[in-house]
């Protein structure tokens, strides 16, 4: 009914609410409205990300220095590292950052994961804010999009020509030589030699 009395679309229609469900999941579903949700907690939230933001570093850090333990093990591997203290770590980590929110800790995550409130946000709200008065620092015209996101088995492969063997399984010796020449190509025309060993 409001699509048919302004002439528009429903996308054409951003709808601001602060319930997740009552205001954004239905106008989104029923209507096809983009949606803004109010998040006045929002700015807490952001205070703590910025005063702690050595507690997430850890955090980070550590999820790396995990990953390198494990990153020359496969199945066949009988080597066990232990990470009971990294564990531990992360942890006591985990619970500091919690902390730091209060007594009911971060709306939006636990540690370096994301709460359910927060994937339903991301799913759900196309924009979202502490007060729709963030709305003034922006041009009528402005064009919002959503940052590129890597899945996560896109993050962890590099992009690099490779080939395959006639049974569909990756050359290991020929993704060497494919870096050896994507480097020399690189290169092609500079006075650098690389080091290729």
């Amino acid at each position: 009914m409001v699509c048919d009395l302004l002439g528009v679309k429903g996308k054409d229609i951003l709808y601001i609410g602060d319930h997740i469900f009552g205001d954004i999941l239905k106008s989104k579903k029923r209507q096809g409205w983009r949606t803004f949700l109010v998040v006045p907690e929002l700015a807490k939230e952001l205070q703590v990300w910025t005063e702690k933001s050595e507690r997430f570093e850890e955090l980070r850090s550590l999820d790396v220095f995990l990953a390198e333990l494990y990153q020359d093990l496969d199945s066949g591997s009988s080597e066990r590292p232990d990470i009971s203290s990294i564990r531990k770590r992360i942890q006591k980590v985990t619970r500091d950052m919690d902390m730091s929110y209060g007594k009911m800790g971060s709306l939006f995550r636990c540690g370096s994961h994301q709460t359910l409130f927060a994937n339903q946000l991301m799913r759900y709200a196309d924009l979202y804010a502490a007060s729709f008065v963030n709305f003034l620092y922006y041009p009528f015209s402005y064009l919002f999009r959503a940052p590129a996101a890597l899945m996560p088995h896109e993050s962890t492969v590099e992009h690099i020509k490779v080939e395959t063997t006639e049974r569909g399984f990756l050359s290991g010796q020929r993704m060497h030589q494919c870096r050896q020449q994507d480097l020399k190509e690189s290169l092609n025309g500079t006075d650098v030699e690389p080091d290729l060993h």
